[in-house]
């Protein structure tokens, strides 16, 4: 008979030391333990997909085994422009959820991306105009597209029930995109070719539309006689949000923003319901977006040129943004830095949705560089952050 160790449990669960010290780590168990950080914007912690699915794109792409062609490409634009109106939805129920419980934390979280797009965009600008680097844009749109970009976060977490600085860097990360996608409403209706009247068109336009949504969708979510109505319901109202957007040009991560935002603050339970629903698709949402870009991804020289400036001054952004932030949170600075390094799937969102509206040279440079520094900030956490939970 093969003895089974006996695993002794303590009265009333774990005490703090324990959870603090853990059980013995196989080293097979601490690299998932490194790679298992997604856990911003209501997804569930899974392996680091940027990693994966990025260059998994880029090998099936026209530049690798051709699986991906351009015309298979450019009719997955609808699907894309509808998952933008999902991660704007999960972005507006945080941001409802915590203008209500926690404005110091929203003030904090708007901070630190505020510093991020500073400091990128003013490197970027300075970059192209002593380079004369031909992106195919205006320096302004493409610095500006660049910096919205690097703002976002996505805070690696597997553990916040034990390091209380990860639980308050992922509510960081979840609300550090509300000023990007805010921006980047003005940022269209800057746009070469945009006159003054299509300028207001493309900022309220999406407002309305999403009121409409969330108007719409607070009417008969809640009035579904079953779960796959509901979910019938929720998958339509997603699609208004992206197809609208699509037909006018506009950020279809706003009108999921203030649809998100609307369903949030209204009365009932509309936000649980769209979030439960959500859950189901949100990993192959991300994939989806992930994978697209990498088979859109093109050797470029002047996307690698643009790749320093991203990352250093990403960096620096990062870490002044939340130096700067750090006070508002009651958190160590360093330790909120190390956390909000990951750039996330909302980086790649950024980077696809702009593409939609800049011409195409500088769309391709925009996706390039963004993926290669989504990819370099995923590696890059993974010997920061584990050297910030030994020391703490």
């Amino acid at each position: 008979m093969i003895e089974r160790p006996n695993r002794r449990r303590e009265l009333g669960g774990p005490d703090p030391l324990d959870r603090r010290l853990g059980s013995p780590a196989t080293p097979a168990t601490w690299l998932l333990s490194l790679l298992r950080t997604r856990s911003a914007l209501g997804l569930a912690p899974s392996l680091t997909p940027a990693t994966i699915f990025l260059p998994l794109g880029v090998l099936l792409g026209p530049i690798g085994l051709g699986l991906f062609s351009p015309t298979l490409l450019s009719r997955l634009d609808v699907a894309v422009t509808i998952a933008l109106a999902v991660l704007g939805v999960l972005v507006g129920i945080a941001l409802g959820r915590d203008v209500r419980l926690n404005m110091p934390l929203l003030l904090a979280a708007s901070l630190e991306s505020a510093v991020t797009i500073a400091a990128v965009l003013g490197a970027t600008m300075y970059f192209l105009a002593s380079t004369g680097a031909p992106v195919g844009a205006p320096i302004l749109a493409m610095a500006l597209a660049l910096a919205l970009c690097s703002s976002a976060s996505s805070a690696t977490s597997s553990g916040a029930d034990t390091e209380p600085v990860a639980g308050i860097a992922t509510r960081v990360a979840d609300l550090d995109d509300v000023l990007p996608i805010v921006m980047a409403t003005f940022a269209f209706a800057m746009l070469p070719g945009i006159d003054t009247r299509q300028a207001w068109v493309t900022i309220v336009t999406p407002v309305s539309i999403g009121l409409a949504v969330g108007a719409v969708g607070w009417l008969v979510f809640e009035r579904a006689e079953s779960g796959a109505e509901r979910g019938v319901y929720v998958l339509g109202a997603l699609a208004l949000a992206g197809g609208g957007a699509a037909y006018l040009r506009a950020s279809p991560l706003i009108v999921g923003l203030i649809a998100g935002f609307c369903w949030t603050i209204a009365p009932g339970r509309a936000d649980r319901l769209v979030q439960e629903d959500l859950r189901k698709v949100q990993h192959p949402l991300v994939v989806l977006l992930l994978v697209t870009a990498g088979a859109l991804w093109t050797p470029s020289a002047i996307a690698l040129w643009l790749l320093a400036p991203y990352i250093l001054f990403r960096l620096v952004g990062k870490v002044a943004g939340a130096w700067a932030s750090a006070g508002f949170l009651d958190v160590a600075a360093a330790d909120l830095a190390a956390f909000l390094m990951p750039s996330g799937v909302l980086a790649i969102a950024f980077a696809l949705n702009f593409r939609q509206v800049l011409p195409a040279e500088a769309g391709a440079v925009l996706i390039s560089t963004v993926g290669l520094g989504t990819v370099a900030f995923e590696l890059f956490s993974l010997a920061v952050v584990p050297h910030w939970r030994r020391r703490r």
